[in-house]
């Protein structure tokens, strides 16, 4: 059964919202882009959120740490719900329980959590392994003496033979009850490439053995759906929820009554500028559709960036020699580009100081309307016999020219004017295939390190052209500012884990150029009076 559709005008007709944490809020420690001003917004008008999460593998003070640490602010611990939690909740309420053992197959954190709340004796956790696996006597004295109340499964880094075997001899006796946090059987992680085992795999091993049904506790089962309504009281027909597994977080929206999105926009109504700072979530405020449970269906551009410009990248290697002609023809093509096309602006022009070759120039064009500016420009460049003259004469004085259309990301500015004195830093990032996300969601929040100094000046991603490419630029008045600014952010706590992170996993290759305005380019618009 598809989820029920809903639109940008009705989505804040939900009382309750209801949103995953690893993806959907968050990525390791670094924000989805927008996800902080979507629940800011929602906690400043009255609407309740709680994050739902199958993590028990963490105390609640060290969850509430974490959501501060990363910028969530007005969440609280009783807006924080997972399987721990909704365990807890059960044993305290139930008599039959109070002080009674509890074998736990999971971490010290979840037994804490377990102790504190549900007001029960748990044992098991912690290494419990053969020294020898020769050795068959350890079947003979294995210690059985001390029978629970309940088997519990979680994830568990120290999952032995010894610990599965005691747990299915718990477990058959019937009146020992068999609980689970939950069966992911992975867990989200940094790095694609590796698996990393979740609780399902502690869970799948003493069911096998055992035998026994449990009682599953995390999404998509019912106890954190009946702990909502029974002890939160959220009504769920005004309840909406936000994930990214259609298997856990969907299916658990679907078959506990609550709403989940899907992709749709209402018609009829206009679309207003979207903001800066924007992720997949906080679109639903500014009039794109998203389906949470299926964000990967989406294009990267409508992911990654906020803007309708469309920019250009115009590399030039002109002629050894020719720099001041190739600048005076540079200038009336631009002239000519004005006149005809007004609307497509040059937005920055560059003369290259350091890099693989100094007899470079770079020009930034905006097409403000978009594509239906390129596609004018592709036909001025063969209808219009000025600009096809312009553009000839630029030509015989180069080498080589290429052209690469981009997309700014959401979390950089737009680029402002600046003093013709100005130093540019133009960096270009090759991707490995498939990160361009991850790479987002980690500079959104590295990219808040480096403005104190007004120094980010535009980013952007390849749309056609060669692919998975990123270009940042940065400004400095000076290369000693420039020095002296990189070296101050280096200073940063947590700096250095960006770059280290975006540095490990994401790229392929990397070039900085280092660019200087030149003085006789009076048409470049990041060389205006700022």
């Amino acid at each position: 059964m598809s989820p029920p559709t809903i639109s940008r005008k009705d989505v804040l007709k939900f009382e309750t919202f209801l949103f995953d944490a690893d993806g959907v809020l968050w990525t390791g420690d670094i924000p989805v882009p927008g996800a902080i001003d979507f629940v800011s917004t929602l906690l400043g008008a009255g609407k309740r959120v709680f994050i739902i999460s199958n993590n028990s593998t963490k105390t609640m003070d060290q969850y509430m740490s974490k959501i501060n640490k990363i910028g969530f602010s007005g969440v609280s611990k009783e807006n924080v719900i997972n399987p721990a939690v909704v365990m807890a909740a059960y044993f305290r309420d139930r008599a039959d329980y109070a002080g009674q053992p509890v074998y736990l197959l999971g971490t010290e954190n979840l037994k804490k959590t377990l102790e504190s709340i549900g007001n029960v004796h748990c044992f098991g956790t912690g290494p419990d392994y053969l020294s020898d696996h020769t050795d068959h006597d350890f079947i003979h004295d294995m210690d059985l003496s001390i029978i629970p109340k309940a088997v519990v499964c979680s994830y568990d880094s120290h999952l032995s033979y010894p610990k599965i075997m005691k747990a299915a001899n718990f477990l058959k006796r019937r009146d020992v009850d068999f609980l689970v946090t939950n069966e992911d059987y992975t867990f989200p992680g940094p790095n694609p490439e590796i698996v990393i085992p979740g609780a399902g795999c502690t869970s799948a091993a003493v069911r096998a053995v055992s035998g026994r049904i449990p009682t599953v506790f995390g999404k998509p089962h019912k106890p954190i759906a009946d702990f909502l309504t029974n002890k939160q009281h959220i009504d769920p027909k005004k309840t909406v929820m936000f994930g990214d597994r259609l298997d856990t977080d969907i299916q658990f929206a679907n078959e506990n009554g609550f709403t989940s999105c899907e992709g749709g926009k209402t018609e009829g109504e206009p679309t207003p500028k979207p903001p800066q700072q924007q992720g997949w979530i906080s679109k639903l405020l500014t009039g794109q559709q998203i389906d949470p449970s299926g964000w990967h269906k989406q294009s990267f551009s409508s992911l990654l960036s906020t803007s309708e410009y469309i920019y250009e990248f115009a590399t030039h290697n002109f002629r050894p020699g020719e720099k001041a002609k190739y600048l005076d023809a540079f200038g009336n093509y631009k002239k000519q580009m004005n006149e005809k096309a007004p609307s497509i602006d040059l937005v920055g022009s560059w003369t290259v100081s350091y890099g693989k070759t100094t007899d470079q120039a770079v020009h930034l064009w905006r097409h403000t309307n978009g594509y239906k500016d390129v596609d004018n420009a592709i036909h001025l460049h063969s209808s219009d016999s000025a600009i096809c003259a312009a553009d000839a004469e630029v030509a015989k004085l180069c080498d080589r020219r290429r052209n690469t259309i981009v997309k700014s990301f959401s979390y950089w500015r737009e680029p402002e004017k600046r003093a013709p004195t100005h130093v540019y830093d133009l960096r270009t990032y090759v991707l490995t295939p498939g990160s361009m996300i991850e790479w987002a969601n980690a500079w959104a929040k590295g990219i808040t390190y480096r403005r104190d100094a007004n120094q980010d000046v535009g980013g952007f991603f390849s749309q056609v052209g060669q692919l998975y490419i990123v270009y940042h630029i940065w400004a400095y008045p000076s290369m000693c500012a420039r020095h002296e600014t990189r070296h101050a952010t280096w200073a940063k706590p947590g700096w250095d884990a960006t770059v280290a992170y975006t540095g490990i996993h994401f790229l392929i290759d990397t070039k900085s150029y280092e660019y200087v305005c030149d003085s006789e380019c009076k048409w470049s618009y990041l060389e205006g009076a700022r």
